[in-house]
């Protein structure tokens, strides 16, 4: 089994003490599996992991695993500074069901390819689980595309997660894991009609968790054809994360995913006023586009 289709990474609903909204996060499960979700990554990027304790990390991933009850696969953030600490995490993963570990480089201290190659060796030597590779140069130790590769072929990877939004770099790795089976991923939500064009298995996205409908019909258009389709989709998108580019990610994701409903709590990252303030202002706005692009799903 690989990772393909609509992935989505997912936000974190937390109560206002911090704890996780169970309640919350059974409820986005099923909107979202039955919105043809194809997997579910937790304690992802724009689910804040750095924001959780490792408790909180594991238990959310045993929650997600409960709550899609078989339904899709749960890839699980496993992203640490070290590698003991990453291994640590893939055994709880393990150990509550989850199907995938993904896991990007360390981030913080600054470290040299060949450690990069090191770290992800150690800890696919020390795991029993799937292991999919994240590049996220954005807040991350930044990979070259040989860098990927060497490690999805010494480690065993069956996928590749790229948040770079270098189209260049995705058409290298692509062209490259034409002959493989690993999967390639898209991770920018402004890139997804690109890649599938380029020949992606899918996305694991932000947008897939606020729009899974949209993604899912992006996905099955181009598929069957409907190109002209798919890049309209794509377009809207496009405006809809234009429209919430001035508030910080991933406030941005939180208040997307409050549009459609859902009681995220409060953010973890202190904001001021004025940040707030946008962010509030942006709400109406926000949900008037999702609910265009919905209408333009059914049209």
């Amino acid at each position: 089994m690989r990772p393909e289709g609509a992935l989505v990474a997912m936000a974190t609903p937390l109560r206002k003490n911090g704890a996780i909204h169970r309640q919350t996060l059974r409820q986005m499960v099923d909107f979202l599996i039955e919105r043809g979700v194809d997997g579910i990554f937790v304690a992802s990027t724009v689910g804040e992991f750095v924001h959780l304790t490792a408790p909180q990390r594991h238990e959310l991933v045993s929650l997600a695993v409960e709550y899609s009850d078989g339904r899709v696969p749960v890839l699980a953030g496993a992203g640490d500074v070290t590698a003991a600490r990453v291994v640590e995490h893939c055994r709880e993963f393990k150990k509550a069901g989850a199907s995938f570990a993904t896991v990007l480089p360390p981030y913080y201290y600054v470290i040299s390819q060949e450690d990069l190659v090191a770290h992800y060796q150690r800890i696919a030597d020390s795991i029993d689980i799937p292991l999919v590779v994240y590049h996220i140069p954005q807040f991350s130790n930044r990979m070259s595309v040989t860098t990927m590769l060497k490690i999805i072929k010494s480690c065993g990877a069956v996928a590749l997660k790229n948040s770079n939004t270098d189209v260049a770099e995705m058409m290298v790795l692509l062209n490259e894991l034409r002959s493989t089976t690993v999967s390639y991923l898209v991770g920018p939500d402004e890139l997804l009609f690109t890649g599938l064009e380029l020949g992606a298995s899918g996305c694991m996205s932000g947008l897939t968790g606020i729009i899974p409908e949209g993604v899912r019909a992006m996905i099955d258009a181009f598929r069957t054809g409907n190109v002209e389709f798919a890049r309209k989709i794509q377009y809207a998108f496009l405006e809809l994360l234009q429209l919430a580019s001035d508030i910080p990610f991933p406030l941005s994701y939180r208040v997307l995913m409050t549009t459609r409903g859902f009681d995220m709590g409060p953010p973890v990252q202190a904001h001021s006023a004025a940040t707030l303030k946008k962010a509030e202002q942006r709400r109406t706005p926000l949900a008037r586009k999702i609910e265009s692009i919905l209408k333009t799903l059914s049209a």
